[in-house]
């Protein structure tokens, strides 16, 4: 007989994420006066705490700066964009197919205010990372966040 081990919590991460994406994909995702299509892919994410804050990594390779739009609406982050498509045209058929291409859009809910201007965004070698700091002061309005380009790599 065989014993399979299994990890509960991420089955249960699992299922939160298709929730997610079931209900995203029926709906779109709307919060906080920003509207994510339900047409848009979602690259892949991780959103980590450090002391200082929140630090979110967002793998997007292939793309600039330019292409990529962060906003932060109090305690919901949106990071949007566009990538474009560079497969030839006289591609026929696939042997296997993963790579996201077009709009993307990510809505991610922050677990506490953070200090909007010390926010940090900066795009390198195919990974954006956006470091949100805690609030240290109340009452701050929403504002673009700009991505700064590491030309060093």
């Amino acid at each position: 007989m065989r014993i399979i081990r299994r990890v509960v919590f991420q089955d249960l991460e699992f299922v939160q994420r298709e929730m997610e994406r079931l209900f995203s994909d029926m709906w779109g995702r709307h919060t906080g006066g920003v509207y994510c299509p339900q047409e848009t892919w979602r690259p892949p994410t991780d959103v980590y705490e450090t002391q200082a804050g929140l630090v979110v990594k967002m793998e997007l390779a292939g793309m600039r700066e330019k292409e990529i739009d962060v906003i932060l609406d109090e305690r919901t982050l949106t990071v949007s964009g566009f990538r474009p498509d560079d497969r030839p045209a006289e591609q026929l058929s696939y042997h296997q197919m993963g790579v996201n291409y077009g709009p993307f859009c990510v809505q991610i809910f922050l677990p506490w205010p953070v200090q909007e201007d010390a926010v940090e965004a900066t795009y390198e070698d195919g990974f954006l990372r956006i470091h949100l700091p805690r609030r240290v002061s109340p009452g701050q309005e929403a504002r673009r966040v700009e991505i700064n380009v590491d030309e060093g790599h």
